[in-house]
């Protein structure tokens, strides 16, 4: 058999499905070499694809034909003959972190020509990155847990996966230092803890610019001095907690702060309850009301995970003193 020279296209960092994404500590994230985690579809239907490129091994079988100008793939591996490229196909695919105990249907995609190889010129490129820059260094922090953090944003590449949940890093001052657009206009951030360990992408209105402030200091703070306060924690894992503010002797502002990093405060007059007023994590008012005058103040609180859920009743006496029960909850 003719041996003839093969020429094997590879990249550099981080290995990932057969391209390479470098997501070092302290380093920016580059792209797979072209055409490598691209999203391509055929450009026709009835392509032969390959078990290897007939140009190099002409005994090499075929796999099937195309069936579809829409389905998309991805490409893990590129060979270059004569200096034409063949490339192998992989299914494109975005991998969710598990949440909860719900498994999801085996997938049913045919896989016939998985691994096999076709002429790159017989396939359509689909660009879905439109930017992707360094950003200056600057703080964020995260309102809410709910987002994953990725390895690249869903779908920019063939294959992306979320790194880490966003409870790991939720709640504290996180760095981007780099932003892409897709060609959808979707933005997102790169990000990395202070002392640069790479974290992954979110999207950027998922993000709050600035450091991570005290909600609750500032809520008790707001245009009151007060003599002392006190926090006490609801739940901690959902970074539920209540803060009471007292001066000369008496309760003058209760905070609870939720779980989506908004605030309810109770306004106190003459050691009553009269005044309740909801804020977004911002420190924007959605809701403000009287309440009915009291000086034992009770309310509820919840926090929320991906199969369960828990459920709170708080009191405040008029003394400041604050006590927390369970009454309940939820399961999937």
């Amino acid at each position: 058999m003719k041996i003839m020279k093969i020429v094997l296209a590879s990249g550099v960092a981080l290995s990932l499905w057969g391209g390479a994404v470098t997501a070092d500590a302290a380093k920016r994230v580059t792209l797979p070499a072209y055409p490598q985690q691209r999203v391509f579809t055929f450009k026709a239907k009835g392509t032969k694809v390959y078990s290897y490129p007939r140009a190099a091994y002409r005994h090499s079988t075929v796999l099937g034909t195309d069936q579809s100008t829409t389905k998309k793939w991805t490409v893990d591996k590129v060979v270059t003959v004569k200096g034409h490229r063949y490339v192998r196909l992989a299914l494109v695919s975005a991998k969710n972190l598990p949440h909860g105990t719900i498994v999801p249907n085996a997938s049913k995609t045919k896989k016939t020509l998985v691994g096999g190889y076709v002429a790159l010129s017989k396939l359509k490129f689909h660009q879905q990155i439109a930017s992707m820059t360094a950003v200056k260094k600057t703080a964020y922090w995260t309102p809410t847990t709910t987002q994953d953090f990725w390895d690249m944003p869903k779908h920019t590449l063939g294959k992306t996966a979320a790194s880490h949940y966003g409870h790991t890093y939720g709640y504290r001052t996180i760095y981007a230092i780099q932003s892409l657009t897709t060609k959808q206009h979707r933005q997102y951030l790169y990000f990395e803890t202070a002392a640069g360990k790479a974290i992954g992408w979110l999207p950027k209105t998922a993000v709050t610019k600035g450091q991570y402030p005290d909600l609750l200091k500032r809520e008790l703070s707001r245009n009151l001095t007060a003599d002392s306060t006190a926090v006490t924690t609801v739940d901690k894992a959902g970074h539920v907690k209540v803060g009471v503010a007292l001066k000369d002797g008496q309760v003058k502002r209760v905070a609870l702060l939720q779980q989506n990093s908004e605030t309810t405060v109770y306004d106190y007059q003459d050691g009553q309850a009269v005044k309740q007023t909801t804020r977004t994590s911002a420190g924007k008012v959605k809701h403000t009301a009287a309440v009915t005058p009291t000086k034992s103040l009770t309310f509820k609180a919840q926090a929320d995970f991906d199969i369960q859920g828990y459920k709170y009743q708080v009191k405040v006496t008029p003394a400041g003193q604050v006590s927390v029960m369970s009454v309940g909850g939820w399961m999937a």
